[in-house]
């Protein structure tokens, strides 16, 4: 008897903590970060969800949240923080439920590390983008490398013109080490080994959240980083689950210095 009254009462303990949380989704209906809040909130949280589309009018809402009685769990992406003209919650170790991050890799066919290429120009595969161009200007200088970007628009098209041998080298997420590797290519340096500075990051927060129900939050998502569901609907992605230290928190930062503008 004694232990069905605990069970019943972790239970109410569990449903209390969980009363009063909102999800605010600042992605869109069809995006990753919908998918993500989409299934916490399948696993038991059953809170009120609001689609909100884009970060401008998510911020609205966290906003407006009255602070004694709204809690909210959202997700941010570390590009939003680095962007001067946009609004962004506070994000500390405190409030990071975890963190969703695309780890990123080198491989070549010419090169069998970042020290080889010491003096060298090399033609590299990657994203088109300012932050990549940023990042990999900033790696140069540390190891003597003049890194001439061949830019694609995503993974998917940076792997297929590197296998074209539209470049030597590349610089992509690590889910596609595999096809890379079939190539015939070493992979030299990963981010995941703090190689690489540089990997996409998107926090899972509470604002106005209690450590309790932080906590449980944590639990929940630690449970579900487990599952086949949870890795093949993210499959790519790494999750680090927020315990309180540094650790989360500085990946998170490093990742917007990368974006700032």
């Amino acid at each position: 008897m004694k232990k069905i009254m605990l069970i019943i009462m972790s239970m109410f303990f569990a449903t209390s903590l969980y009363a009063e949380v909102q999800i605010v989704n600042p992605g869109s209906k069809e995006g990753v970060f919908r998918q993500i809040l989409s299934t916490i909130n399948d696993s038991g949280l059953d809170a009120d969800f609001v689609q909100a589309d884009n970060p401008v009018t998510a911020y609205s809402y966290i906003e407006g949240a009255d602070e004694s009685t709204e809690s909210i769990l959202t997700i941010w992406s570390s590009e939003w923080p680095g962007d001067n003209s946009m609004k962004s919650p506070t994000i500390s170790k405190e409030n990071i439920v975890a963190l969703m991050t695309y780890e990123t890799l080198m491989c070549s066919r010419q090169f069998n590390s970042l020290e080889d290429m010491n003096g060298q120009t090399v033609k590299i595969a990657t994203w088109g983008s300012e932050p990549v161009a940023k990042f990999l200007t900033n790696l140069g200088a540390k190891y003597n490398v003049n890194f001439v970007v061949v830019p694609y628009s995503g993974s998917g098209s940076t792997t297929k013109g590197y296998i074209g041998k539209d470049a030597d080298t590349v610089f992509t997420i690590t889910s596609r080490q595999a096809a890379l590797e079939e190539d015939g290519s070493k992979c030299i340096a990963f981010s995941e080994k703090g190689e690489l500075g540089f990997r996409f990051v998107d926090a899972i927060i509470t604002i106005n959240a209690n450590y309790a129900l932080t906590e449980e939050l944590r639990s929940t998502v630690t449970n579900l980083s487990t599952t086949a569901e949870w890795n093949d609907k993210f499959k790519g992605s790494v999750t680090y689950v927020g315990n309180g230290t540094n650790q989360t928190i500085d990946m998170f930062e490093e990742a917007v210095a990368n974006f700032s503008k």
